[in-house]
């Protein structure tokens, strides 16, 4: 039963003529063995669009986010590093002021959605509609690897286009804002 004899075959598969080393084996276990292979191609197919659907939803969920003035589902949607540097601009910026406050309250108040963070991204939105982005871009995942994902992101009245910058931290996709715009204006990387 579990024996090949030496008889030539040749089915066909997917309309693909395939030898098989000259031997003539039990048609259910050839069968059972491409429908093993297909299920592994298939799950590794599924698992790449699985990932591909996280990184577009992470980034997409960002711009709707602020679009909806949901600031505080955008703030989680970015990266520590991203986080970090905004608060590192706002505690710059206030201190220039004769107000004077901490870098821990500024960092409690952006996570626990208070009045700075409302002030923050209601500017931020002012400067950056992100409609343009929603509504007036086309995205194509440029690269993924195991940790960081790039999106290119074409503006329809730009002659350049940019690059998204996603990482995953702590088993989720983030967002760089810092890590994709900044880039330009602080030299992040």
């Amino acid at each position: 039963m579990g024996r090949c004899s030496n008889n030539n075959i040749s089915p066909y598969f997917f309309g693909l003529k395939v030898k098989f080393l000259k031997t003539k084996c039990n048609p259910l276990k050839v069968v059972a063995s491409y429908i093993f292979i297909i299920l592994l191609l298939a799950t590794d197919i599924s698992v790449a669009d699985t990932i591909e659907n996280e990184i577009l939803n992470v980034t997409e969920g960002f711009f709707i986010a602020l679009k909806e003035k949901r600031f505080t589902d955008a703030w989680e949607l970015l990266t520590a590093k991203s986080r970090d540097i905004i608060i590192d601009e706002v505690y710059t910026e206030i201190n220039k002021t004769k107000t004077k406050i901490g870098k821990e309250i500024i960092k409690e108040e952006f996570n626990n959605n208070g009045e700075l963070l409302d002030i923050y991204w209601n500017a931020f939105v002012k400067k950056f509609d992100p409609a343009t982005v929603l509504e007036q871009s086309v995205w194509n995942i440029r690269e993924i690897k195991n940790h960081s994902a790039v999106i290119f992101l074409q503006y329809k009245k730009s002659e350049y286009p940019s690059d998204l910058k996603l990482y995953k931290e702590n088993g989720k996709w983030r967002f760089g804002l810092v890590e994709s715009f900044w880039t330009r204006k602080w030299g992040v990387e």
